[in-house]
């Protein structure tokens, strides 16, 4: 009874351990964990699907170039060192004029460049000016026609101070006159009538009106773009 009970038992027996070492290989298989860092890369809260971010590059600024300096206009007056003579000058950008005159025997129109700190200037018979531009004056050495050089220093002046002119005809005769005028006012001019010369006329500085001998006109200021010598 006993030995055909364990007879039995046994094929029960092997059975039970393939079962429970099925059972074991299942569960362990089951249990085998993803290798670290194999966590999801997704933050808390986000989507699985990837989302590009875009970062704006910021566009230079259009590169601008500075407009040119305005083209410099200005007036200085002054006399010579030796209080010779008076003069006037003009100055318009990179051109000027200038007017020399003692109301008698010393005149010249000169008109030339100015070029960057440096004036120069030139006129009739060899009469000629250079010298330095400053924002403030002008300085150096003019000369007349006869050879005479005079230093001298003009400051920027404002009106009525400059140069003025008049163009006319008197008694048939082709007639300039010329006025330099200081800042206070004060004018020295000659007027040249024909071959012969003359003190200019007292000249209106509010209306330009002047009269030489009988004869009405009207002056203008001279800028310095203006052509004075062989005009």
């Amino acid at each position: 009874m006993s030995a055909r009970r364990r007879r039995g038992t046994g094929p029960l027996a092997t059975l039970a351990a393939v079962v429970l070492l099925t059972v074991v290989l299942l569960a362990a298989n089951s249990r085998v964990d993803r290798p670290a860092g194999a966590a999801s890369t997704y933050p808390s809260g986000s989507s699985g699907s990837a989302t590009a971010t875009a970062t704006a590059t910021p566009s230079a600024a259009p590169t601008t170039e500075a407009p040119p300096p305005p083209a410099q206009q200005a007036v200085f007056a002054g006399v010579t060192s030796g209080g010779e003579a008076t003069l006037a000058l003009a100055v318009d950008g990179g051109a000027a004029a200038a007017y020399l005159c003692d109301g008698d025997a010393i005149e010249a129109w000169l008109q030339g460049t100015v070029d960057g700190g440096a004036i120069s200037l030139a006129g009739r018979n060899g009469a000629g000016l250079s010298g330095t531009v400053t924002d403030s004056a002008v300085f150096g050495t003019v000369t007349t026609s006869t050879g005479l050089a005079l230093p001298f220093s003009a400051t920027l002046s404002a009106p009525p101070a400059g140069v003025y002119e008049a163009r006319l005809t008197l008694d048939g005769l082709a007639t300039r006159i010329g006025w330099a005028v200081l800042p206070d006012g004060t004018q020295v001019g000659v007027a040249t009538v024909g071959d012969d010369k003359q003190p200019a006329p007292p000249l209106d500085l509010g209306s330009g009106g002047f009269e030489l001998d009988g004869t009405t006109g009207i002056a203008d200021p001279v800028a310095g773009s203006d052509t004075v010598v062989g005009g």
